[in-house]
């Protein structure tokens, strides 16, 4: 008996401290905020757009400009990657932005992105994923036979 009732009192102690037994599963479990897939330009996000990490991808003459973009206001960040020609093949290339701390990730071709790059084109973006510290993003480009990635930010 003696043991039960510790056993109870630990399990209240539990509760008082974290609430419930979500605490845990909470923490490990993937962020959801209101501007996550969303496109650039809902509520008008890329009016604010910096870049605030960028890298070169050079493939045979050719390179692609890979950006990560951040709204100053929204607090949102996505991938943006510029082809230097327009692509000769549909789904030439592509981008994808990933957020450190619940590795949720978007490419240009989920909801709210404008699609791979396809032939004759040269760009593409992808959905945002909010992006406020401690939270961080990195861009990563695909191009045939080749990738890179910017740092976080």
């Amino acid at each position: 008996m003696k043991k039960m009732v510790l056993c109870i009192s630990f399990f209240v102690a539990f509760l008082v401290l974290f609430g419930s037994l979500d605490f845990f599963a909470s923490k490990a479990s993937a962020e959801t905020h209101t501007y996550d897939g969303k496109s650039p330009y809902y509520n008008n996000c890329a009016d604010s757009a910096v870049t605030k990490k960028n890298v070169k991808i050079n493939l045979n003459g050719a390179s692609a400009n890979l950006e990560l973009k951040f709204s100053t206001t929204c607090k949102t960040a996505w991938a943006k990657i510029t082809l230097s020609r327009p692509a000769k093949s549909d789904g030439e290339a592509t981008a994808l932005v990933v957020r450190n701390t619940d590795n949720k990730q978007y490419s240009c071709a989920s909801p709210g992105g404008n699609g791979e790059i396809n032939k004759g084109q040269t760009t593409c973006y992808t959905p945002m994923v909010y992006d406020l510290d401690p939270r961080k993003a990195q861009a990563v480009g695909y191009w045939p036979y080749t990738a890179g990635e910017t740092g976080w930010y």
